[in-house]
């Protein structure tokens, strides 16, 4: 496998970034040997990776939040199993000049190396996120000049110059709209044996009262039969937690109680717990 022939946009530029900055945030190490530094897991709970397929790994739909020894990204079909400069071949828009690097992320590259521009951070200490062994080794932020030198954000340390950059829009959206509606597939779901309402609205993403609500036809949530029609179509909106959210902000910004929040998210566990990057059912 080399190039991707026919990639799919699967996130939104920030998404891309959020995801990034996510994993940099996690305990970390360079490790280049295929397929186990494909954001492998290992069992000190540190992640592995090498600059290429950090990357790789991402644009092909890599779960930051998967904690698994063992868990890695197996599918590459969005990028191909490629090296750094296939992957900046399959991006857009690819440059020399890097005076034209704004506020959208790039695939940075250089001889034997990639990373990610990321654009201006609150503090201005970085721009990039790669995966390197120059500055310490494993996933760790880093500056980009305007003329492509590349820095250490720790003292402003110099280590050789990025070459070429391109935008990523063959896997991501540089429209970042939030939040964003989508239809459930299913429409409806003929009871089987065994099925319970709560067992239901599990396996569709829904609470209980929203199943209830979109089926006011049942009276009694513990009495339904097998063949019995139930309507599981709903539209979802979500959001995408940003930094500085918590759930409390995040309710409060979509005019909804903390408990409402958390009844359409019975995945979180820990109120007190939300991470960048993770999706949050707004609807």
């Amino acid at each position: 496998m080399a190039i991707a022939q026919n990639p799919r946009v699967i996130m939104t530029e920030r998404q891309f970034v959020e995801r990034l900055t996510a994993i940099k945030n996690r305990k970390t190490f360079y490790k280049n040997k295929y397929p186990y530094n494909l954001c492998y897991i290992n069992k000190d709970g540190r992640t592995s990776a090498d600059c290429v397929n950090l990357l790789k790994a991402i644009l092909n739909g890599y779960n930051i939040y998967n904690n698994s020894v063992g868990y890695f990204q197996k599918d590459l079909s969005n990028t191909g199993d490629c090296t750094e400069l296939e992957l900046l071949r399959q991006c857009q828009e690819i440059s020399a000049d890097f005076s034209t690097l704004s506020e959208h992320a790039e695939i940075l590259y250089m001889k034997g190396h990639v990373g990610a521009y990321i654009g201006k951070t609150v503090d201005d200490k970085y721009n990039t996120i790669e995966c390197t062994k120059s500055f310490g080794g494993g996933v760790v932020y880093s500056w980009t000049d305007s003329d492509g030198t590349r820095r250490s954000h720790k003292g402003g340390i110099q280590n050789g110059k990025w070459t070429h950059h391109g935008k990523p829009t063959r896997w991501c959206s540089l429209v970042n709209e939030e939040p964003k509606e989508e239809p459930k597939e299913n429409k409806f779901y003929y009871v089987k044996s065994g099925d319970t309402l709560s067992g239901i609205a599990q396996k569709f993403g829904l609470s209980l009262s929203e199943l209830l609500r979109l089926n006011p036809q049942i009276k009694n949530p513990n009495l339904i039969h097998v063949g019995e029609k139930i309507t599981v179509d709903v539209i979802k909106i979500e959001y995408i937690v940003r930094k500085g959210d918590t759930l409390t902000s995040i309710a409060r910004k979509h005019g909804m109680t903390l408990q409402n929040l958390l009844e359409l998210n019975p995945q979180i566990t820990n109120p007190n717990i939300i991470q960048i990057g993770q999706t949050i059912r707004i609807k």
